[in-house]
């Protein structure tokens, strides 16, 4: 057997070859991940029989990846060639990180994890995806207790961005946090939760669906009406009758009995939910039958369905078992909720929730949640979209909006305001870092809101969105400490005029910087049509603007909107350690010669070549955002920023916003009328 961690041993190795135990669903999807961020694995099973199986399901996989584009056929065979499958343990010997996925069944991945430890380094990650299991009790029977984790993902592991590490009792911190930092370099949103039955999603997920199915048996409403209420309040695609016929009646059944043995009575399954299960048969969810000589009450479903899961992720929140912020960001990500418990309850109001939650939690002889008598009833929970660090004389700004790419709206243009301006009071602060989490930087502004004050038709409410988007962006600009915008993803719109008001701009390959507004009916806003101007002169600025191009890192670089390319960061400390550079004088660009007199008239022979692109976009924005490059040009910046905002009713009262902005939502191609 290996020997305890020691110092000696590197816990902050690279993971580049990883196994996985077990060839079913998930264990199958895991591999995919993995395979698919350029890791070698090892997929073990007990037979070849189950390996075969398996392996069949990830070709099918990986198929559908290949006919939606996300790979190419080499890359399909490259991604085969990289998998090794064995039924040996001994094949598991060089790897770093092991995660097992077999069926919940304790004393079976207990034997599991005997059988990894004796064949791995001391270095390597001995990590569970257990959904049922304690993580300190299933590491019981290991003498490396240190290096095991829990690593629970969230179906389809591939896809769903959410994974949550759950360390136990004598998990080692430092083998945590190189677990979290190796999931952040794989594009994943790993969140640090409580060894707790449920852990975070499904400690108040399940009794949602627990709740649902007693109001189905108390005859509160039938099926297809339950899950249209829950859909209508919780803005779902899928109710509660309907997610448990896709992930399996016995699933939400065992998932119910072990929060039941862990908390109580009130998270026991429904009778309903047994009885049915028994059958083998799904829910009918067109069913319009009530139980018991009941009917569709609306208020009763709505409030319950409201009541138990805020109150249970209030409940759990208030033991410790996760922040407000972290539990909100897994319910976006792992659920697909467009909003998290914490949002629900500030949306509804805390008052009401409280008196719904206190009315539930009664029936089974529970408290309310210690968290709510602790919270402004006025102000309602603080969600931090945006992060405040002081690492060193380094104050950094992290964006933690993964789910909607940390796209700005007033909550996210509110905590920037703050975090800036706390960091810039800050003496022992020298130079103030911005990032975002996940796949972008900022990937432009929040079209939804865009869309809902224009047909509310109140455009006043986007102006001073914009007018707070350019104080914001004037303070950065104003402050005396060194900014720097690290740009590890997407810049578009809102997110790479926010760049654009730092000093300095350190990008990494990763970075695709655009100004797609034009092509939505919009023109930039937030001082896109003037900060370019005065970084790379007009003509960058108008083709840039006009064209919407995705530029890529080392375009972005010749064109002097960033100043240097860096490897990929993941760890505050290291983003932290980031410092402004000198930019290298750019070479002057034949897009610039060519767009330096465009006045936004697609059809000008002088733009023939870049006709296609011109004419896709809308006429009105085109031309009046080269009309603001052009007058702002020969203006100071705060009057040429005015002009930016002078233009916005006009704008934004056009058919063609409307029509551009609403397309983005409805996904189709936008069609512009000039009006």
């Amino acid at each position: 057997m290996n020997k305890p961690i020691t110092e000696t041993v590197n816990v902050f190795q690279t993971i580049e070859r990883v196994g996985v135990i077990g060839a079913g669903t998930m264990g199958i999807a895991i591999t995919q991940h993995f395979l698919m961020k350029g890791l070698h694995v090892v997929l073990l099973d007990i037979s070849e029989a189950t390996l075969l199986q398996g392996m069949e399901g990830l070709k099918v996989s990986l198929s559908e990846a290949l006919s939606r584009g996300i790979i190419t056929s080499k890359e399909q065979l490259l991604l085969l060639q990289s998998l090794t499958t064995t039924t040996d343990y001994c094949k598991l010997v060089d790897c770093q990180l092991v995660v097992e996925a077999v069926f919940e069944d304790f004393h079976i991945k207990q034997k599991v994890f005997e059988q990894i430890e004796a064949h791995v380094g001391p270095q390597c990650i001995i990590a569970s995806n257990t959904s049922s299991f304690s993580i300190s009790v299933l590491s019981s029977s290991l003498n490396n207790q240190e290096r095991f984790i829990g690593i629970h993902y969230f179906y389809h592991a591939a896809k769903n961005k959410l994974v949550e590490v759950i360390p136990g009792a004598h998990s080692d911190e430092a083998q945590v946090q190189r677990l979290v930092s190796f999931y952040l370099t794989l594009d994943k949103v790993p969140i640090v939760v409580a060894d707790q039955y449920g852990f975070a999603v499904n400690r108040f997920f399940v009794p949602w669906l627990t709740e649902a199915t007693r109001l189905l048996e108390e005859g509160h409403g039938s099926i297809a009406f339950i899950d249209q209420i829950a859909e209508e309040v919780f803005q779902v695609n899928m109710g509660p009758f309907a997610l448990m016929n896709a992930s399996g009646l016995p699933i939400a059944l065992h998932a119910a009995e072990t929060l039941a043995g862990a908390f109580g009575p009130m998270y026991t399954p429904a009778e309903i939910l047994r009885l049915q299960v028994a059958t083998g048969d799904d829910w009918d969810c067109h069913s319009t039958a009530c139980r018991n000589g009941g009917s569709n009450n609306e208020n009763e479903v709505k409030s319950r369905l409201l009541a138990m899961p805020l109150g249970v992720a209030a409940q759990m929140v208030s033991e410790g078992g996760c922040s407000v912020t972290n539990t909100d960001l897994a319910a976006r990500l792992g659920l697909r909720w467009p909003s998290g418990p914490f949002e629900l309850i500030n949306h509804y109001g805390l008052p009401y929730i409280k008196a719904l939650v206190d009315k539930v939690f009664r029936k089974w002889d529970n408290k309310v949640p210690a968290i709510f008598a602790d919270t402004d009833l006025n102000k309602g929970f603080a969600v931090e979209h945006v992060k405040l660090h002081v690492v060193g004389e380094a104050g950094v700004i992290e964006l933690n909006r993964p789910d909607a790419m940390n796209a700005l709206n007033e909550n996210v243009i509110g905590q920037l305001i703050h975090c800036f301006d706390t960091l810039d009071a800050n003496p022992a602060v020298n130079k103030i870092i911005l990032f975002g989490r996940g796949k972008a930087f900022v990937a432009g502004a929040d079209i939804k809101f865009f869309v809902d004050n224009i047909r509310n038709n109140d455009l006043e409410r986007i102006y001073q969105f914009t007018l707070h988007g350019q104080s914001l962006l004037s303070r950065i600009e104003a402050s005396e400490k060194k900014t720097i915008a690290y740009l590890d993803g997407m810049a578009f719109g809102g997110g790479l005029e926010l760049a654009l008001a730092c000093d300095s701009r350190i990008a990494t390959n990763k970075l695709i910087a655009a100004f797609p507004e034009t092509g939505i009916g919009i023109y930039p806003g937030l001082g896109g049509t003037q900060r370019t101007t005065r970084l790379m002169g007009k003509g960058l600025s108008k083709y840039l603007v006009a064209t919407g191009a995705f530029v890529h890192a080392q375009e972005a670089l010749a064109f002097g909107l960033v100043d240097t390319v860096v490897p990929s960061l993941t760890d505050i400390n290291d983003i932290a350690d980031l410092d402004a550079v000198t930019p290298a004088l750019s070479a002057s660009q034949s897009q610039a010669q060519v767009f330096y007199g465009f006045t936004g008239e697609a059809t000008d022979q002088a733009y023939i070549q870049y006709a296609k692109v011109l004419q896709k976009k809308a006429p009105l924005a085109l031309k009046k955002s080269m009309q603001l490059i052009d007058q702002g040009a020969e203006l100071d910046l705060p009057r040429a920023l005015q002009l930016e905002l002078d233009g916005l009713y006009e704008i934004f009262s056009t058919q063609d916003a409307l029509n551009g902005l609403s397309s983005i939502i409805e996904g189709h191609k936008p069609v512009f009328i000039g009006e």
